[in-house]
């Protein structure tokens, strides 16, 4: 198993993810749409392109990341064009017939798609000015002849309801609405599927914007970090891959220091322990302990900086103030209770708002709520170390 680094990991560099996988097929099973929740980091994508690559169920999955695009029409442009593009779906007899044949009303309404070498293809056609309605005329017709269902899992969709909301906030809730009416049509549905992710929370962004009831048909699906017992499984064999062996000194201060199991850092710290050690190492406690501490050195800045810019793109003007002083007083004193928070909240005006910020910090994979304590820590031991020598 390769040390794949920061890129979503696809075949035998995926580590499995048994449970979330078969809750996403089982909810498709049931005819649900769904939402992946999970903090940045945790694996969405990969589980989403593990998805892909192996047909599960033989289902046709089209995977697009919207992340850039701005405005509805691109964003069904960009998606059409992305079935189109699938292998599967452009050498689909049903489909070629149902273009070829100029009595059906259904398909001679779809003008940006056009037969080429036997396969279809992406027309580009001038004439479209409403991509909707090409998208709409489209799943209409793949739910009419098809018989295996169509699943589109549609990567950083909340960031493109924001790019969408940064230039009208009509707009962005029309876009929703639009969205949803696809999901529930009765033809398009028997046929049809849409999974959301993206690395901030559908949600929260849906919620800013007053269009909760936009997203109420979606199934909810959440990736926890690893267990303790696969984080461990997941470093053993990241580092035999590259020909090191595990001292069980390595793996008590791995627990000790990690506690909250993402795979991207076990990735990262497996990667500094590579340069640090020869093949063939016992990789030990104390190489472990050396490993994270250079981790959190000024030369790593770039794989923790996303976590305080997301703050600037996120929250503004007095949310912002308040979210960055927040985690700065939890970096420095290591937990704050509920009257902390409101406490905090009052210096910067947030009295109203301040328990919505915390819901999205805790959905960002920030922090967490502590019950047993009443109190609320940083996920990561690692991140709030990162915190305090580089924010605080």
């Amino acid at each position: 198993m390769k040390n794949v680094i920061g890129l979503p990991a696809r075949g035998e560099n995926f580590y499995q993810r048994s449970r979330e996988v078969e809750k996403v097929t089982r909810a498709l099973s049931n005819g649900n749409n769904i939402q992946i929740t999970a903090p940045r980091r945790v694996g969405k994508t990969s589980i989403l392109w593990f998805l892909l690559d192996n047909s599960i169920e033989e289902r046709h999955y089209v995977y697009v990341d919207t992340e850039s695009v701005a405005d509805a029409s691109h964003f069904y442009k960009k998606i059409l064009e992305g079935i189109v593009n699938d292998p599967k779906i452009s050498r689909s007899l049903k489909l070629k017939s149902g273009l070829e044949d100029k009595t059906n009303r259904i398909f001679q309404k779809i003008k940006s798609i056009k037969l080429f070498n036997a396969a279809l293809e992406f027309n580009q056609e001038a004439a479209v000015r409403d991509y909707y309605e090409e998208f709409l005329h489209f799943l209409t017709a793949y739910a009419s002849v098809e018989e295996s269902e169509l699943v589109l899992l549609i990567d950083e969709f909340p960031q493109t309801i924001e790019n969408i909301r940064n230039k009208d906030t009509e707009a962005a809730v029309n876009f929703l609405q639009r969205k949803r009416e696809l999901r529930i049509d009765p033809v398009i549905s028997r046929k049809v599927r849409f999974i959301y992710t993206g690395s901030i929370g559908l949600n929260q962004t849906v919620s800013s914007i007053n269009a909760t009831a936009t997203i109420n048909d979606l199934a909810s699906i959440e990736v926890e970090p690893l267990s303790e017992q696969e984080a461990i499984d997941l470093f053993g064999k990241l580092l035999a891959y590259n020909s090191r062996t595990l001292h069980p000194g390595a793996i008590s201060a791995l627990k000790d220091i990690l506690q909250w199991y993402i795979p991207f850092h076990i990735q990262l710290i497996v990667q500094e322990i590579i340069q640090a050690t020869q093949a063939h190492t016992e990789v030990t406690a104390e190489i472990v302990e050396n490993a994270i501490e250079e981790l959190l050195s000024l030369r790593h800045k770039n794989h923790f900086d996303h976590y305080y810019s997301r703050l600037r793109t996120h929250f503004k003007n007095g949310a912002f103030k308040y979210a960055d002083a927040l985690l700065k007083a939890l970096a420095e004193k290591h937990l704050l209770n509920k009257r902390d928070c409101l406490e905090l909240a009052a210096q910067y005006e947030q009295e109203v708002e301040y328990r919505k910020i915390i819901e999205n910090l805790m959905y960002d994979g920030y922090i967490h709520f502590n019950t047993a304590q009443g109190v609320y820590l940083f996920n990561s031991p690692i991140l709030k170390r990162w915190w305090e020598r580089f924010i605080c």
